[in-house]
């Protein structure tokens, strides 16, 4: 079975002559950068099938990897910078020599990268996927995007908010922090952290 990039369209329109045109609009433009097959369903229950693949990419991502975990990430560029980003983050995933398929939201500039980890993987290995996603967010922050396009910053992020957003900014942030849970027993420790240092 030959494996390939894949993309996923999804039309609306004011009409079924409209949302035509732009299918094979799409179509054509698929063709003329050399796509292969292109499948388009019109039923609600054809579009969840073609839907299913990529809604379980997450679980085929671990199965590359059996009994693994997923590291995620989670980055969003402008549109004009999605094909470059993931380009140099594909290409970093080979150099490091680990296993991580790249899946996403063409249309938003959100994209992710699945890690698959298992408890039994060395420190060095652990260490690889590290910098990748160390790398992708630099790359992501540098052509103006955000390191989080939909999951959050949590705690696994925070160290980036200063290089996104400002060391001021992130005060702002500690200060309402501070306003509103003084006793820091909302999510302690995720997003704004009192001990936090900026990173460079």
């Amino acid at each position: 079975m030959l494996l390939l990039p894949t993309l996923f369209l999804e039309f609306t329109g004011v009409s079924k002559e409209s949302v035509s045109e732009q299918a094979e609009l799409a179509h054509a433009c698929c063709a003329e950068e050399g796509g292969s097959e292109f499948k388009w369903a019109t039923s609600e229950e054809e579009r969840k099938r073609l839907w299913a693949a990529r809604h379980t990419t997450y679980y085929a991502s671990l199965a590359l990897r059996p009994g693994s975990k997923g590291i995620v990430t989670d980055a969003c560029v402008p549109i004009s910078c999605l094909a470059e980003v993931m380009r140099a983050t594909a290409e970093d995933v080979t150099a490091e020599a680990v296993v991580g398929p790249i899946f996403g939201h063409a249309g938003d500039g959100n994209f992710h990268v699945i890690l698959p980890v298992l408890e039994t993987d060395s420190a060095d290995y652990v260490a690889r996927l590290n910098r990748i996603n160390d790398r992708l967010i630099r790359r992501t922050l540098a052509v103006g995007g955000s390191c989080t396009g939909e999951h959050g910053v949590g705690s696994g992020k925070r160290k980036y908010l200063p290089l996104e957003h400002g060391d001021e900014a992130v005060a702002v942030m500690a200060t309402i922090k501070h306003a509103l849970d003084p006793l820091n027993i909302l999510n302690p420790g995720k997003v704004v952290d009192i001990s936090m240092p900026a990173i460079s």
